[in-house]
């Protein structure tokens, strides 16, 4: 229940602490009392008064006795003398500094669970410095949990052993101005904390604790419920509530917050704060929440990140606690106003990043070209992950560095998500909702200015940057459009943003000021009646960039001799998966099994036509031209795995064919779904043989695909006499090829439920920790309660992730997906980057980023895929 550490920086101020003696030295402590009559029956010695804390009645006297009986090493009793004479026990003060509730005395300790305040050292063994935690025993803080504490502040302990309480979120009177000795200290908190409120009839909330604990507080609850307790407690005449609360509950309210609740009922809202910079992210579902219900989202969210900036100001003034009483209404004001100008500091963040190291340079050993695309991009997005905008941003790059053109699309904020009030430099609250639309202006003007300093930076070949705002989304109507050269950007504009000339408020409702300032060399803009951003026919894309927007299957740009061998393929549109011109379609397909859902007969030769029909119409086959199906774009840079021709088979030792000189045609969707249906029924019908059949061909063609051995192997199992070997071997073959997350998932847990039936529980413990790694929600919580059963009810005995994989290898299992294969991957992903052909890269992208678990190349493999651009904006101009 105890122990609550602290960051690394505590530990160094905990030893400054110790070492120098704090000022002024402390008193001698409240003056002892005569015994007084006892009000419980038990021999009573002297009571020494502590001195009173704020809000303390002024009739009421609170001291501490040592002389009752009380456990080892205890620190003595907390008790109020009654103007009667009498003395009653409130509490008791463990040896470590814990209170626990009592009327009588203590013949042994007792449990923590009833510890009401604690003081804890921020560090094992440095007890100089540490918290001050609180409990609410009965109700709990945070998620109705009584076992979780808040943080009301920090002590500090001089040479002589007195303490002084350094930040409170109490006031705490003399005890925050000159150390005393350690009893009355702990008792003085104890009384402001919990017995003053208590008598009040007040409950202690998370308003009285760190903004980490209201934080936390907020990610336990449902979204509409914590907007919903904020504007509550914020706008509540009663209980504790500080500043920070009431403004940010005002905000709230002024944007219509309490509508989520609506959205919510219809679409799962999730909040959750990014590790990249420690903002708010409100998940949603981007087909479902559009328009004005997605700037209400957006606005919340950035809501919420205002109160992340108010947290670093609270803990830059309170020796990094963070209290939320920290801030006073007018800082607080400031603080939510100044969120929207820290341009100065995203520049200067920006500029120190220009020479870091680049960790994507590097993946499962296969290395970028320096000064390649790969490198440009990676170094953006790098950057751009990181900075702690108040606002939500996507944006998606473009960039050839043989020409030096780099083009940047993001999207601009619409006007709700701006304060409709704000403290004016008097420090009174504002009505500035008539502002709204120049704030979106000003907002994006800046942005758009400090995204090309961005684009700058990540290579020193890029001299123009094409910027394009859209409006919501970078799927909405474009905004601004602007074009900068290096020079001139870097002599007139870059000094402007390091210099903090951009955060002047003179330009907040200003964006026609500001647009001159930044000076572009080109710009298409048209600013409202109400100084908002209208539509424009955005600037042209450079030629050299809008080449590598072809669609794939229309590219005929031949690929790069050795990526090409490496890919089995010649020209770029040979890479495409996606397009499909077949005379039947996979729609067809499907709606020939879903007419046929009760007659599968009749599904049966419908399909067996489609396969006749399709397959006349392919390339001839030969050992050196092979047909292939691909689910994604991702599998067809794998495409050497389907290279499965055998030297050790040959007389000589050498493949039939050069492996370099195999090149695939395209497999239409409609065909291998086909097969695949046809498989299926042959299975539920009991037609094993012809399965078998079927499924050979769909191996041929589709190698890579996961989806067909799942099928075989419920094929062996769903029978009256399961086969669970066959049904581990299928799956054993299929591992290897596996990559996406979900793929690799299913397998290992499909094995784990064979070898279970097999009588080999370790394996099938192995196999399911291999499952719970992977980060698949809907597979997760039926792995675990299997596996629990296997270990009978005992997770504990759950090998740990490296036992199982050296089980599974130890036992002829590959442990996917293997370095081998994501080598391949990310050499060919990065090859075609740097070739420039984002199009065919980016969902190799996507898999790489989801073994990584990277925001920045998944949002890599997003903006390869889509670009800048919108496609009806790609014609000639």
């Amino acid at each position: 229940m105890f122990g609550f550490g602290r960051k690394k920086d505590k530990a160094k101020r905990g030893a400054e602490a110790a070492a120098q003696p704090m000022q002024p030295p402390r008193p001698q402590g409240g003056a002892a009392v005569p015994p007084p009559a006892p009000a419980n029956g038990h021999t009573n010695g002297p009571v020494r008064l502590i001195d009173p804390v704020p809000g303390q009645p002024q009739d009421m006297r609170v001291g501490i006795v040592q002389a009752l009986e009380q456990p080892e090493g205890g620190r003595g009793y907390i008790v109020e003398l009654t103007p009667a004479g009498q003395m009653n026990i409130l509490a008791w003060i463990a040896d470590d500094d814990a209170v626990h509730p009592t009327a009588t005395v203590l013949a042994e300790k007792p449990s923590t669970a009833g510890v009401e305040l604690k003081f804890d050292p921020w560090n094992e063994g440095n007890d100089r410095i540490g918290a001050i935690f609180i409990w609410d025993t009965e109700h709990g803080f945070q998620g109705d949990d009584p076992d979780i504490p808040i943080c009301i502040g920090e002590y500090m302990v001089d040479a002589d052993g007195a303490v002084l309480i350094a930040q409170c979120s109490f006031d705490a009177g003399a005890y925050a101005r000159t150390p005393h000795p350690r009893a009355e200290a702990v008792a003085a908190c104890w009384l402001l904390a919990r017995r003053l409120p208590a008598l009040r009839g007040e409950r202690i909330t998370t308003s009285s604790g760190r903004f980490v604990d209201l934080f936390d507080q907020i990610e336990k609850m449902p979204l509409p419920d914590a907007v919903d307790m904020i504007i509550h407690r914020g706008t509540s005449n009663t209980g504790r509530v500080t500043q920070i609360e009431r403004a940010l509950a005002r905000q709230l309210v002024e944007i219509g917050a309490p509508q989520l609740r609506a959205i919510a009922a219809n679409t799962e809202l999730g909040l959750r704060r990014l590790g990249t910079n420690g903002q708010f992210w409100i998940n949603f579902d981007q087909n479902a929440v559009q328009g004005l219900q997605r700037d209400l989202v957006i606005a919340v969210e950035g809501a919420f990140n205002r109160l992340v900036d108010a947290r670093n100001a609270a803990a830059h003034r309170d020796n990094d606690i963070a209290l939320l009483a920290t801030l006073d209404e007018r800082t607080t004001g400031f603080v939510f106003r100044s969120a929207f100008v820290h341009w100065g500091e995203h520049a200067r963040f920006t500029r120190g990043e220009i020479g870091a190291r680049n960790p994507y340079m590097e993946l499962y050993d296969a290395r970028a070209k320096r000064g390649g695309a790969w490198e440009s991009l990676t170094r953006f997005g790098n950057v751009a992950e990181r900075l702690r905008l108040p606002l939500r941003l996507q944006y998606g790059v473009d960039v050839d560095n043989e020409s030096g053109v780099m083009a940047i699309a993001f999207n601009a904020p619409t006007a709700m998500g701006f304060p409709a009030s704000r403290v004016d430099n008097d420090g009174v609250w504002r009505d500035v909702r008539d502002t709204r639309g120049a704030q979106a202006s000003v907002y994006v003007l800046r942005l758009a200015g400090l995204l090309a300093y961005v684009g700058f930076s990540s290579s020193i070949a890029t001299t123009s940057v094409t910027i394009t705002a859209r409006a919501g989304t970078l799927t909405g109507t474009p905004v601004l459009s602007m074009r900068f050269e290096r020079m001139a950007f870097y002599g007139d504009v870059v000094p402007r943003y390091l210099g903090g000339d951009i955060d002047d408020d003179a330009f907040d409702f200003d964006p026609a000021a500001l647009l001159r300032l930044l000076a572009p060399s080109a710009q298409a803009v048209d600013l409202g009646d109400d100084l908002g951003f209208r539509g424009v026919t955005p600037l042209p894309l450079p030629e050299a960039i809008k080449a590598h927007r072809v669609p794939l299957w229309k590219d005929m740009r031949e690929l790069p001799a050795d990526l090409g061998v490496r890919l089995r393929a010649d020209r770029a549109c040979e890479l495409d998966v996606l397009h499909d011109d077949a005379p039947i379609s996979i729609a067809d397909v499907e709606k020939i099994i879903n007419d046929n859902e009760d007659s599968p007969v009749s599904a049966a030769i419908e399909l067996e036509s489609v396969v006749m029909e399709l397959s006349k119409s392919l390339p001839q086959e030969t050992p050196a031209f092979r047909p292939l199906y691909c689910n994604n774009q991702g599998e067809r840079e794998l495409v050497t795995l389907a290279d499965d021709d055998d030297p050790q088979a040959h007389a000589d030792g050498r493949p039939s064919v050069d492996p370099s000189a195999i090149r695939y045609f395209k497999v239409p969707d409609a065909l291998f779904r086909a097969l695949a249906e046809l498989a299926r029924i042959s299975i539920a019908n009991g037609q094993f043989d012809k399965a078998k059949e079927l499924l050979a061909r769909v191996h041929h063609i589709g190698k890579l695909s996961i989806p067909p051995y799942i099928s075989e192997s419920a094929m062996y199992v769903d029978g009256a006499e399961p086969d669970w070997a066959k049904d581990a071997d299928v799956l054993t073959k299929a591992l290897p090829y596996a990559v996406e997350p979900c793929d690799v998932a299913v397998l290992y847990y499909r094995l784990a439920y064979a070898m279970r039936n097999l009588g080999k529980a370790d394996l099938s413990a192995a196999c399911y920790a291999m499952t719970l790694t992977i980060p698949v929600r809907w597979l997760r919580d039926t792995a675990l309660e299997e596996l629990s059963e296997l270990l009978d009810g005992d997770l504990n005995r759950a090998p740990a992730i490296e036992d199982a994989k050296q089980l599974l290898r130890a036992n002829g299992i590959p442990v996917v997906p293997s370095h081998g294969l994501m080598h391949l991957l990310a050499r060919n992903t990065i090859d075609l980057v740097d070739a420039g052909f984002p199009k065919a890269a980016g969902i190799g992208v996507r898999l790489l980023a989801a073994a990584e678990r990277d925001d920045t190349l998944d949002w890599l493999g997003g903006t390869l895929l889509h670009g800048t651009y919108g496609e009806d904006e790609l014609g000639d101009e």
